[in-house]
């Protein structure tokens, strides 16, 4: 029996869900809607302290005619419908059979279960039964149109999060189709908060934006097919918070594909925040009896800034959402041929990459593009997955043979989703590409993509990817993504669920990622979409790790890797060492700051590693060697930000232990500047009680002193300064 963390008060009809640092409140009124009332810090009991009064107003729909101050106008809700007086961003829409979006939804019963639901046509949070979990249904029906609407809410011991999610039952005799359905929708009071969103593009993922909330709506989604770099799934609202303190509550979406999150503020300064499927790009036919599940939210409260909402989503990812053989697994330290060779791969270079990854002590060599078909530039042999003879004549196997005969790993690049207009695959299937009957379809990246919603496909790929690790004997594959849907259509799906095309696709590829991982456990699988273009909790729910930016430049990565940072724990982020000058960017930035922000994250190389000096190589080893022996540290450590580098010319963070025995700290300084003498980091979150020494220098601080006064470091003449610094509890 697990701890109950779900009560339900009969009298003043009040939901309160909670753990030891959350609780989570709402109330059903006129025995008909739900009202939200609290969402942050535990509170002991719940007494409607702080329900606001009602006042009659102009114009306002009466819900209740005996009540003319009630309207949902300015009631905040748990969901919200059109054309019931509430003017604001509806969370559920449905289009009867009649045509009309009118709905009239009220409160039937609640259940309250041990346990977490799961769906096996998605990703969403692993029930772990050993950490305690519980979840509550609440069924909304409208008697008229006979629909159901399922609200699911789960609370972790372990985690301070909450899971929301909404399911639509169609109980009528007649069709009906679900324009929008959001999987959270909550209401809050305007406080002067501020609202952080991201933004980014290929190889400047993940860029902070935080800006105020001004009456009216703002928005930010995808509608690529993918959750994108540009917007992906993330909304927070903060007042005065900082990295180290405030009340931050944040959302973010289990899902990959097409998506949105809304941000409202009405005339009477109340919030809105929603989160879900992208209702531009969706919609979907439900027939007498069938019904539909939304993807999962999370929802993450913290009172210690935006570091403490951060690990809130670190944990829960670590606990209930990464794959559960790989959270305390350890990742090969691997060295990947692509920025090496790119095409030109062969066997004989291959072969000498084994040798060198040896001797450097490397874990894992992985072949990237270019090993298949005739594929000797982006515009060829997608989908043509046969060893090219010209590049490897004993094939693949013997070369994967000799890297385990020197005990090293060995992995190889697909990308599974795509055809190349020029390809064996495209002569045979030519119906098997995602495209209007109407249109030729648009190429990106010289390639157009697999219809995931065709069952032929997806078992194309599924017996693809099952012979390649079985016949070759694989350990590791990076799975890319490398352009966004244009032409959403398909010749085996019926017209009538034409608007359904974005969702199906996803769930197409959810079946692909579940049926492999499932039957290989043990093989590493690396998300990648052109770097990190699909980085989102949806595809680590399949993947450990994701390579977050094709930029590795040793400036942009600092961005890159704070920004992903606010959800993503850094071990299941991957980075590179690469070589200068940089293939993105062309800068040519030390080697100590490439080698701390790759150690930063799960590393690896991307370089020619068989032409460097004996003095490089020997520094690479040491590299390699010294980060194996942290890597467990680095895997189960607390992150926490302590520069910005969106803010100043500085860039810092800190992994620590939990009980704050060990401590690193990295500290990027760019430009140089003739007026700053010194440098000065302070290092929060740390025993305040104890003692520390520095390992490097030797000298001993006080926690309270390092957390209150800082320590000052040497700022020497020179652009790019990388430091770090080890402590360790006396």
């Amino acid at each position: 029996m697990n701890k109950q963390m779900i009560v339900y008060d009969d009298q003043k009809k009040i939901f309160h869900l909670m753990n030891d640092n959350i609780s989570y409140v709402f109330e059903i009124i006129e025995d008909t809607y739900l009202a939200h009332r609290h969402w942050g810090k535990r509170v002991e009991s719940y007494s409607l302290s702080n329900k606001p009064t009602l006042k009659k107003r102009t114009f306002a729909a009466m819900n209740v005619p005996e009540r003319p101050e009630f309207s949902l106008e300015y009631v905040p809700l748990e969901v919200s419908f059109p054309n019931q007086g509430d003017y604001r961003e509806p969370s559920v829409q449905i289009r009867m059979s009649n045509g009309y979006t009118v709905s009239r939804f009220c409160y039937e019963k609640f259940e309250i279960s041990d346990g977490a639901p799961e769906f096996i046509a998605f990703p969403h949070a692993r029930d772990i039964p050993a950490s305690g979990s519980q979840t509550l249904t609440i069924h909304l029906v409208d008697p008229v149109s006979s629909i159901r609407l399922l609200l699911f809410y789960t609370i972790f011991e372990d985690a301070d999060v909450i899971i929301r999610s909404s399911k639509i039952i169609n109980e009528s005799n007649s069709g009906v189709t679900i324009e929008k359905l959001s999987s959270a929708s909550v209401d809050r009071r305007y406080d002067g908060q501020m609202c952080t969103t991201f933004y980014g593009t290929h190889q400047k993922e993940y860029q902070l934006n935080r800006q105020s909330i001004s009456h009216g709506k703002f928005s930010v989604g995808s509608s690529r097919g993918a959750s994108g770099p540009q917007y992906p799934p993330y909304l927070s609202i903060s007042k005065d918070a900082t990295e180290f303190s405030g009340d931050v509550h944040a959302m973010t979406l289990i899902y990959s594909g097409n998506h949105l999150s809304n941000l409202e503020r009405d005339q009477y300064n109340h919030l809105r925040l929603q989160i879900g499927l992208n209702p531009d790009t969706f919609t979907w036919q439900l027939g007498p009896g069938e019904s539909f599940q939304s993807p999962q939210a999370v929802l993450s409260f913290s009172d210690k800034g935006y570091n403490g909402n951060s690990n809130a989503f670190h944990r829960f990812f670590n606990k209930h959402l990464i794959p559960q053989n790989w959270v305390k697994k350890p990742r090969p330290v691997l060295v990947n041929s692509w920025e090496m060779s790119y095409f030109n791969v062969s066997e004989k270079i291959m072969k000498d990459l084994i040798d060198s990854a040896k001797e450097m002590g490397f874990e894992a060599v992985v072949l990237d593009d270019g090993w298949f078909g005739e594929r000797n530039s982006s515009k060829t042999s997608l989908g043509d997955w046969q060893v090219d003879a010209n590049k490897f004549p004993n094939g693949i196997k013997p070369l994967i043979d000799y890297a385990k005969e020197r005990k090293l790993q060995f992995g190889i690049w697909f990308e599974p989703e795509m055809i190349s207009p020029n390809s064996d695959l495209i002569q045979s299937h030519p119906d098997w590409v995602m495209r209007t009957a109407e249109y030729e379809p648009l190429l990106g990246r010289s390639q157009y993509i697999l219809d995931l919603t065709n069952a032929e496909v997806q078992t194309f790929i599924i017996d693809l990817l099952t012979r390649s690790i079985k016949d070759f004997g694989i350990s590791y594959i990076k799975w890319d993504m490398n352009r966004h849907i244009t032409d959403p259509a398909s010749n085996v799906l019926n017209q009538a669920h034409a608007a359904e095309y974005s969702h199906r696709y996803m769930m197409g590829l959810y079946r692909i990622l579940n049926t492999i991982t499932t039957l290989f456990p043990e093989v590493l699988f690396e998300n990648c979409s052109s770097g990190g273009g699909r980085l989102d909790p949806g595809m680590l729910y399949f993947m450990p790790q994701t390579w977050a930016s094709d930029n590795t430049d040793g400036l942009d990565r600092q961005r890159i890797q704070y920004g992903a940072s606010y959800l993503f724990p850094p071990y299941s982020l991957t980075g590179h060492v690469s070589s200068v000058p940089n293939h993105q960017t062309g800068r040519v930035i030390d080697f100590e700051t490439r080698k701390h922000l790759a150690s930063s994250t799960n590393m690896g190389y991307e370089m020619d590693i068989m032409q460097l000096s004996d003095h490089e190589k020997a520094v690479i080893k040491a590299h390699v060697e010294g980060y194996k022996e942290e890597r467990d540290f680095l895997m189960t450590s607390e992150f926490y930000r302590l520069e910005s580098p969106f803010d100043t010319n500085h860039c810092a963070w800190m992994f620590a232990d939990q009980a704050r025995n060990k401590l690193i700290v990295y500290l990027f300084r760019n430009t140089y500047d003739v007026s700053e003498l010194s440098l000065l980091i302070k290092i929060p979150f740390i025993d305040l009680k104890a003692n520390y020494v520095e390992v490097n220098s030797q000298k001993q601080y006080s926690g309270s002193e390092l957390a209150n006064c800082g320590i000052a470091l040497e700022n020497p003449i020179g652009d790019h300064l990388a430091l770090r610094l080890d402590f360790e509890k006396c």
